[in-house]
């Protein structure tokens, strides 16, 4: 009947452990991950102007010119190769070379990324000094589109729109837009779960100014003011800077922002500008927040974003040292390991205390096994008389667990750590071993760590301890390398300790 009991109890706790650490961990990489937009959503989008905010009949006035198939302009803007749509002036590739290959953040290219007038034919000013479109309406508005560089980690990038009335009448604009989107490109490696990952968002201004709240939009129209509004995927942000109170903002799905300004009028030879920054491109964290606009927020550290941000604040000092990520995380573990070796050093005294007291708690339950309170009480009294803690065992767990999920989504979300390599066959940490080689010698570790544990009086407990490099293993196959190798690490200088302090206690 005992063993029968202790197999139960096992089962029970086995399958416990793997449903935990899975759901945890599908918890992990599903929580900021929106649901892909339905086959029809997507259609009904694509049947939808860009534009739709606002009145914004005008656009599709008489006034306006028919649009022909013109061929694209293509242009360099900074490291980036761009394609512009005579429509609307719209950007329909942003091509750059990143660590990986070459990467396309258009990824539909209708109407084009901060496209405006779709109605109207777009024609390069050769002659400007920047990059720079002009369109007319036949009432004789005048429409200058000019993209203007920032200086990189300084200041970002601008889109400065003038409208002229060159007429001898007044001239109603009309309403119109400026649009990011629909979806962002990534790299290769991220295609397959790009559309998972994209969010419509904005940062909203607070109390101190960028400590505001970061909203995830759903389609419609939402209030401000804004520090910035744009869609995101994993590795890479298209956002518009608007000056508060100059556009309306609505999102549509696939994730789209639209920016809207009102009609106006103008007086015969007015004009008016607006001027938008903007910032398309990869997200890492540390050149973001030079920018000083909030950019930064974009990326998803998880539920300890602080721990995440100061795991990469201290692995960027320590890779001043290394060059190599790889190490940086090894000497990042050793030295968490050395704050934490005195609780190590507790958890395994606790250990020892309980496995000298198993007989004694052996006797009890026998003793007491029809008054499970009495037996409690005997049990704690037990513990308290002997300085033993049944639960002395997790503290150095509990502690390593907020590093270990800041790591995780430092590792899966910064883009400074993706395509770094370490050594030999890992050529990017931010993905998984395409070998497995680290995940079962960090396994095969974890089995050695725990052979030099205390063993368990309990024998459940000591087949869950057999079984848990095991679940391990498996659960660490398709994590980031960098992950794998802070635990495979961890795992080792915690076998190297306990070789010294098995000797030292001889159990």
């Amino acid at each position: 009947m005992e063993s029968m009991n202790t197999e139960k109890n096992l089962f029970i706790a086995v399958a416990l452990s793997v449903l935990v650490y899975g759901l945890w961990f599908f918890f992990l990489e599903k929580k900021y991950m929106p649901p892909m937009p339905s086959k029809m959503a997507i259609s009904q989008v694509r049947q939808t102007p860009s534009a739709t905010p606002g009145n914004i009949s005008n656009l599709n006035s008489p006034s306006t010119l028919p649009i022909k198939n013109y061929p694209s302009m293509s242009a360099d803007f900074g490291k980036a190769k761009l394609k512009i749509e005579p429509a609307g002036a719209g950007i329909v590739s942003w091509q750059y070379q990143e660590p990986l290959g070459m990467v396309e953040l258009v990824q539909d290219p209708t109407p084009g990324f901060f496209a405006a007038f779709p109605n109207l034919k777009f024609i390069q000013d050769s002659k400007a000094p920047n990059l720079t479109f002009t369109a007319r309406r036949k009432d004789g508005l005048e429409v200058t589109k000019e993209f203007i560089p920032g200086v990189e980690g300084q200041k970002v990038p601008e889109i400065q729109i003038t409208l002229d009335n060159t007429s001898g009448q007044m001239i109603q604009t009309g309403a119109w837009s400026l649009s990011v989107g629909p979806g962002l490109g990534t790299i290769a490696s991220e295609q397959k779960e790009n559309p998972k990952v994209w969010r419509a968002i904005g940062l909203k201004f607070g109390g101190h100014g960028l400590n505001g709240k970061l909203d995830t939009f759903k389609p419609g129209t939402h209030a401000g003011p804004f520090q910035w509004v744009g869609i995101d995927n994993r590795y890479f942000l298209a956002a518009l800077l608007p000056k508060n109170g100059e556009f309306a903002v609505s999102s549509l799905t696939p994730p789209e922002i639209v920016l809207t300004a009102p009609s106006l009028i103008l007086n015969p030879k007015a004009s008016r500008t607006w001027t938008v920054p903007f910032y398309l491109g990869e997200k890492g964290y540390t050149w973001l927040s030079h920018y000083h606009l909030g950019l930064e927020r974009s990326i998803n550290f998880g539920f300890f974003a602080q721990i995440g941000h100061l795991i990469l604040e201290i692995l960027e000092k320590i890779y001043v040292l290394t060059g190599n990520w790889g190490w940086s995380i090894i000497l990042l573990t050793i030295g968490l390991q050395i704050l934490v070796f005195p609780l190590t050093l507790k958890s395994l005294k606790a250990q020892v205390a309980m496995r000298k007291l198993q007989p004694e708690i052996t006797k009890l339950q026998k003793k007491y096994a029809s008054e499970p309170a009495k037996m409690n009480a005997e049990m704690m009294e037990l513990y308290k008389k002997n300085g033993a803690n049944p639960l002395g065992g997790c503290l150095p767990m509990l502690i390593q667990a907020p590093v270990f999920i800041a790591l995780y989504t430092t590792l899966r979300n910064a883009w400074e750590l993706h395509a770094s390599p370490w050594i030999f066959w890992i050529k990017d940490l931010s993905a998984k071993d395409p070998y497995y080689i680290l995940p079962i010698i960090m396994g095969s570790l974890m089995f050695a760590q725990n052979k030099l544990n205390p063993p368990p009086g309990d024998p459940a407990q000591a087949q869950i301890m057999t079984w848990m490099p095991v679940i391990f293993t498996i659960m660490f196959l398709n994590f980031p390398a960098g992950l794998v190798l802070y635990w495979m690490t961890n795992s080792l200088f915690n076998a190297v300790i306990q070789i010294g302090l098995k000797k030292y206690y001889k159990y």
